[in-house]
């Protein structure tokens, strides 16, 4: 089932799906912007499995393992390592 919807969009994501659908890749900007909402879903969804199976899993395992998840030493060299860059960016 499908529903009208009215939305502005941005000149150059316009003239993207106008090239888009001249180009004979979709029929319609209609369906251009709604394979731009499904690609979004999908996107979406790996995100949430990415977060679920991987980041999820890593985070409780960091938990009871109780250690640091950076040495002292790691941490201060990449503070050092900020500065230094910072520094760079300043002087240029």
């Amino acid at each position: 089932m499908s529903r009208k919807l009215t939305v502005e969009l941005p000149e150059d994501l316009i003239a993207f799906a106008t090239a888009k659908v001249a180009a004979g890749e979709f029929a319609s900007l209609d369906e251009a912007v709604a394979a731009g909402v499904r690609n979004l879903q999908a996107e979406d969804a790996a995100i949430d499995r990415w977060v679920k199976e991987e980041v999820i899993p890593s985070y409780e395992q960091w938990v009871a393992d109780g250690k640091p998840l950076f040495t002292e030493d790691e941490v201060s060299a990449s503070v050092e390592r900020a500065i230094e860059e910072a520094a760079r960016r300043k002087a240029s």
